[in-house]
């Protein structure tokens, strides 16, 4: 695992993304303006990124195709992971277990806890062979698409439930 700094447009200029908290992935930031003395870097699809600051709020998420080309300041790391599935990392990132453990090395003050890169690259992890993490991460993709699937079935029924419970 590598962080990823290429250096790319200023705030005023980049085209931003961010970091959803409790593992709610990777979105455009619609962030209009900026600094012209911040920093951005290019991020690019595959890789695992995260937040500095919300490592304890599970920000955690992959770059999708769509962001492919999109940039964040160095609060938001993105990493190039050889022989790793960034979704592996990310599944293993988003569990209480590695987040609160892990997080509790944080720097800075109370309120303003960050997990520097160079923390988060030296936190141990175990991982298998790639073949087991590709299966493993295709069956969690599985599970949360069904869940996906679910909800919006429970959502469905909530509001034919609101719509018509006034015949009952």
């Amino acid at each position: 695992m590598v962080e990823s700094r290429v250096r790319g447009n200023t705030g005023d200029q980049a085209r931003k993304i961010t970091v959803k908290l409790w593992g709610k992935g990777v979105v455009e930031k619609n962030d209009f303006g900026g600094s012209e003395h911040t920093q951005y870097f290019f991020r690019y699809a595959g890789q695992f990124i995260y937040s500095k600051l919300d490592f304890l709020n599970s920000a955690f998420g992959v770059i999708p195709e769509e962001l492919d080309g999109y940039e964040s300041t160095a609060d938001l790391p993105a990493f190039d992971l050889h022989e790793l599935n960034p979704y592996f990392m990310y599944y293993l990132a988003i569990q209480e277990s590695f987040y609160l453990k892990n997080g509790s090395i944080a720097n800075g003050s109370r309120k303003a806890k960050r997990i520097h890169a160079e923390t988060f690259l030296a936190m141990p992890i175990t991982v298998p062979n790639t073949e087991e993490q590709n299966k493993i991460v295709l069956m969690l993709q599985a599970l949360d698409t069904l869940i996906t699937l679910h909800q919006c079935k429970c959502m469905i029924l909530r509001q034919f439930y609101n719509t018509f419970s006034f015949i009952l």
